[in-house]
């Protein structure tokens, strides 16, 4: 699949595209399956890390350690998506981790 190119495509019968089609959200579906697999696993973090910053008596928000795990990413960018798409998705990563994190807190 990866090596196909827009030449290939337009030498397929319509037959062919839609399993190619078919193909390629069956392996997105998976890709996203397993996107939220990891997505699920950080989020497991949480608990004990939120532990840990209240036993340290450290702030849930640390922009430092924010803004090192954001350039870190669009550093190691080597996808079709843009680094500030990727730094996008971190951000969103990272507020939901922290609200979490908030959560945790507050039970405590």
């Amino acid at each position: 699949l990866d090596s196909l190119t827009q030449l290939n495509i337009e030498t397929l019968s319509n037959e062919e595209k839609r399993e190619l089609l078919k193909q390629i959200r069956d392996e997105i579906d998976s890709i996203d399956d397993s996107l939220a697999e990891i997505l699920n696993y950080r989020a497991t973090k949480y608990d004990i890390l939120s532990t840990l910053k209240l036993e340290l008596d450290l702030n849930n928000y640390s922009p430092k350690r924010e803004k090192e795990i954001i350039e870190r990413i669009g550093k190691s960018n080597k996808t079709n998506l843009s680094s500030k798409d990727l730094m996008q998705i971190f951000e969103r990563i990272i507020d939901v981790s922290r609200a979490i994190q908030k959560k945790v807190r507050n039970r405590n």
